[in-house]
């Protein structure tokens, strides 16, 4: 399988890489960030002319930390949260609880119709042309209004021949780099 960042052509996301990518052109420039400085606002408390209250003081939450588990590639599901491999064909991920830091998020998933592998180019335009459709229906916001982007997990000619893999998978990954500390899903961002 290979990853590929839908918005740049070398894919040197923020120092990671995925792989080169032809459909560059077809999504570059469509994610426009809503916000700058790439820092996690959501944490942040807001000044409250009131005086607190017991009920209004911010609860903090001890979250157990979980060791990442590595996958097959293949088993991928919609809704596993990522830490992003290193190198352009993977064969294994780490998936965390989404409610850990984590890089991305599988949020659509389908199958190509079988055959011979009709090519790097056509997998990745119908991959590009699904994730970009799926992307409103499970993050709740319009994609190109988004500070999310979409990366593509699709079969390689190897993976399609000899493992039977038709399944493309959609990821998102915070524009800015940063990472994620929830899941995407319905969360409007």
């Amino acid at each position: 399988m290979t990853m590929h960042s839908a918005h740049k052509t070398t894919l040197s996301r923020a120092g990671r890489i995925l792989t080169a990518a032809s459909l560059t052109a077809l999504l570059a420039g469509c994610a426009v960030p809503a916000s700058s400085g790439g820092e996690n606002t959501a944490s942040e408390e807001k000044p409250s002319s009131a005086s607190a209250s017991p009920t209004s003081e911010k609860v903090v939450e001890e979250v157990e930390e979980v060791s990442p588990e590595t996958v097959d590639a293949i088993d991928l599901n919609v809704g596993d949260c990522l830490i992003e491999p290193d190198g352009d064909q993977i064969t294994e991920v780490d998936v965390l609880p989404c409610t850990q830091e984590h890089d991305s998020e599988v949020y659509a998933a389908m199958d190509m119709d079988g055959g011979e592998y009709p090519g790097e180019t056509a997998v990745d335009e119908a991959a590009a042309e699904f994730c970009v459709a799926e992307f409103q229906p499970y993050i709740g916001t319009d994609y190109q209004a988004s500070v999310l982007d979409i990366g593509l997990i699709t079969p390689t000619s190897y993976s399609w021949t000899l493992a039977s893999d038709r399944e493309i998978l959609c990821t998102a990954y915070r524009l800015d780099g940063s990472p994620l500390t929830n899941s995407v899903r319905n969360s409007q961002i």
